[in-house]
């Protein structure tokens, strides 16, 4: 045993042997924190200053800064903080646009400037914000839960709080969405604020009455092989399941609208007369022919070695009566317009060398029954509907918070060879899915690099972060559509596919109708309601010719001049007509301060980029245009048409000049 003494000894040995570690520890703590990465950073920050510094303030700054973590607090956004500044400390400095990362100042956008201390980094680029090495903040270790976001996705960080289809600059998210709607992916996966699909594809019954079992397999081996702007994907099925589907699909009843089998088989109709009514009703403003055209409707190129002239027919006279849902208007032809525009559409866009169309096909009764297993298990209900099969069935996962999913959470299946990241995981699964899991049903998308890149942008948006309510910008909610007679009218002609009213409707015009009564006059409305003519000579679309009778024409015309005004645009501008003075101050106005003349054209003079306003006066209200060139971008936000804040008496004399311009107008061809 140990007599006191030796164990009072070895006690203090191993107090000092303890004192020692502890100030080796003392001393390695401030040693470690004097050789972290962002120190080096820091104090290359201040040498570029000094570098750059012209003038004693300047070097005084530089001299003055701090080595210290830095963060923003963002206590409006679940108290996030965000230490990236601590490196990236140029990030909002003016002037450091040409200097390399970490110091470069960030690029201009909504949320620079102003706004960076409300937002920080890690809200659009994600990241780990209270990290302080690059490897931490960046997310560099595989199966990190927060990555740093690639470059090319920055934008998926808008859709977080920006819920609308379109995104205000930002193109590439924009994009994604429309591609998703237009792809069918809600046929089969369910997405936070979806709509329902279903109606917006065509329905298959009576398909035997409009197209022949050829067309239908060769269809469903690729899309994309009949038309390239196909939007259904490739499904990649085999031959005996086309079969079998084909089978299904011609075992079902035709619609309970207007019988077509037979329908003008025989008649033989006026080419010529068919091709001149095909222009003059400007079809390719939706449709595509020979790459020309829209292409908001399906492509035409082919039609007659796809369809029956009795269906044709049977269509081209109602199209309603097939698809309620059809974006397509109600044409005002006659029977002979009808006979004659099937007769040349049937002649001239076929198929060259395409086999004969198999009239005498029957339908196996098992093959039926199998095909319409397939039909259910493949998600064809989730897009088409087909009487006796319920619709909106969807065989795909719910995608709700996929945009956040850590990789580690991922079924990378065989794909070895893919680097453990969310972005690259859905470019793969979307690009090829089988290379996964030969079994997957998901199909492939015919997408160039850009659509994989704007549809991954938009589902890595898709977040089951919970947002401040503050900071959500949702969807304007589309306004009632119009009622009465004059709702009726705008559903035949289907208005609102193209134009909006009160936020309703579509957005392939760049007229939307809301204030058209406080715009153009009552006579030219109801002249060009008849007879559409051309406005904006360097568009491609133009404004269809539906042959509305006069009587509509004159009740649509007055409805909107009554009820389309806007209070705000002046009804009568110059109720004692123009004054000479102002017509000739506005003339000055026109070619010498503002320049119109370098984008439209009056007197025969001017350039075509904007419309021409030869005859103006006689399309539109002065109080309109008035009311434009005090602020264009307040009727759409993406007119090209500068705001160049003309004050109120410069608008006035503009106006008048316009006004008075007694050149009555260029007659354009359609």
């Amino acid at each position: 045993m140990l007599n006191e003494k030796e164990s009072s000894n070895r006690l203090w040995r191993w107090f000092g042997v303890s004192s020692v570690l502890f100030l080796v520890v003392m001393a390695i703590s401030p040693l470690k924190d004097y050789f972290r990465e962002y120190r080096d950073y820091q104090k290359a920050y201040a040498d570029l200053l000094l570098d750059r510094a012209g003038s004693r303030k300047e070097v005084e700054e530089a001299k003055a800064l701090a080595v210290e973590i830095r963060q923003i607090w963002i206590p409006d956004w679940n108290n996030r903080v965000d230490r990236c500044i601590t490196c990236h400390q140029g990030v909002d400095r003016q002037g450091m646009e040409d200097v390399a990362q970490p110091f470069r100042s960030h690029p201009d956008t909504p949320h620079s400037g102003d706004d960076f201390q409300a937002f920080g980094c890690v809200i659009c680029h994600r990241g780990q914000g209270r990290a302080t090495t690059v490897a931490d903040a960046h997310g560099d270790s595989e199966d990190w839960d927060s990555p740093l976001l690639p470059a090319a996705y920055v934008e998926s960080s808008c859709g977080i709080c920006h819920l609308g289809k379109v995104v205000p600059e930002a193109s590439m998210i924009t994009e994604g969405r429309r591609l998703l709607e237009s792809s069918g992916c809600f046929g089969c996966h369910d997405f936070p604020g979806q709509r329902d699909w279903i109606g917006t594809a065509p329905r298959l019954d009576g398909l035997a009455e409009k197209t022949t079992p050829r067309w239908v397999r060769a269809w469903l081996r690729r899309p994309a092989d009949w038309s390239a702007e196909a939007a259904m994907p490739d499904f990649r099925l085999a031959d005996d399941e086309i079969d079998a589907l084909v089978a299904f699909l011609w075992s079902r009843p035709p619609l309970n609208g207007p019988g077509v089998t037979g329908i003008g088989e025989s008649s033989q109709g006026d080419y010529d007369r068919g091709r001149k009514i095909f222009r003059e009703s400007r079809c390719i403003s939706c449709h595509t022919v020979d790459g020309k055209g829209n292409g908001s409707a399906p492509e035409l190129e082919k039609i007659g070695s796809k369809v029956s002239r009795g269906w044709l027919m049977a269509y081209l006279s109602d199209p309603h009566a097939f698809q309620p849902e059809t974006a397509m208007p109600q044409f005002q032809f006659t029977g002979n317009d009808v006979l004659d525009l099937s007769a040349y559409m049937m002649e001239e866009f076929i198929e060259f060398g395409a086999e004969a169309q198999d009239d005498a096909y029957k339908p196996d009764p098992r093959a039926a029954e199998e095909g319409q297993k397939l039909f259910v298990n493949r998600g064809c209900s989730g897009c088409h509907a087909v009487q006796g099969v319920e619709q909106g069935m969807r065989i795909g996962p719910a995608l709700t918070g996929i945009g956040g999913k850590p990789a580690g959470m991922l079924d990378f299946g065989k794909r070895d060879d893919l680097p453990r990241t969310l972005p690259d995981w859905l470019r793969a699964k979307i690009a090829e899915p089988d290379s996964f899991r030969p079994d997957l049903k998901m199909p492939r998308f015919e997408f160039d690099d850009k659509d994989f890149e704007a549809v991954v942008t938009a589902l890595l948006a898709v977040s089951d972060e919970e947002i401040p309510p503050a900071l959500l910008i949702r969807a304007e909610p589309p306004g009632e559509p119009p009622a009465g007679r004059f709702g009726r009218l705008v559903s035949r002609y289907r208005c609102l596919a193209c134009h909006q009213v009160n936020g309703a409707g579509g957005d392939i015009s760049t007229a939307p109708l809301t204030a058209e009564g406080s715009k153009v006059r009552r006579e030219w409305l109801e002249q060009y309601l008849m007879l559409p003519t051309t406005i904006r000579p360097l568009l491609t679309d133009r404004m269809i010719h539906l042959r509305i009778p006069q009587e509509e024409a004159s009740f649509m015309a007055d409805y909107m001049e009554n009820v389309y005004v806007d209070d705000a645009i002046p009804e009568l501008l110059f109720p004692d007509g123009v004054p000479p003075e102002s017509v000739e101050r506005g003339r000055k106005l026109f070619y010498e301060r503002y320049g119109c003349q370098s984008c439209h054209m009056i007197d025969n003079q001017g350039g075509y980029y904007g419309p021409i306003l030869n005859g103006l006066g006689a399309r539109l209200k002065p109080g309109w245009t008035f009311w434009w060139l005090q602020g264009p971008q307040r009727w759409r936000a993406d007119v090209r048409c500068p705001d160049q804040g003309i004050p109120t008496e410069d608008a006035t004399d503009l106006a008048g000049f316009i006004e008075a311009v007694s050149n009555p107008g260029m007659e354009d061809a359609p």
